[in-house]
């Protein structure tokens, strides 16, 4: 699996845009490896949306915190809620540096 490389300082925060398919049920979840120097946590953006065709799927995003320095790695799989054991239909890998 491919990763996708970011840094960002202690105190900031980092988006991360996942392509959403909440209409067919699937929604994003993650495994890190290293929770010390990172905070992560579901933003939800659509509060700000004003119009949204009907049918369509958000777009899923995580924001990450810089809690300390250090290094983590971060594996979001989308799969359905009630397929937790099943296969991912897509996976993103990030190596985070916290500086």
């Amino acid at each position: 699996m491919e990763s996708e490389s970011k840094e960002f300082k202690v105190g900031t925060s980092l988006p991360i845009i996942l392509p959403g398919l909440g209409t067919a049920g699937f929604q994003w979840f993650f495994k890190l490896d290293n929770s010390d120097s990172i905070d992560v946590r579901p933003y939800d953006y659509t509060v700000d949306a004003i119009y949204r065709e009907a049918g369509t799927s958000h777009d899923d995003v995580f924001m990450l915190t810089g809690k300390a320095p250090g290094h983590t790695t971060i594996i979001f799989e989308q799969r359905r809620v009630w397929e937790k054991d099943g296969n991912a239909i897509n996976t993103r890998k990030f190596d985070i540096n916290v500086v």
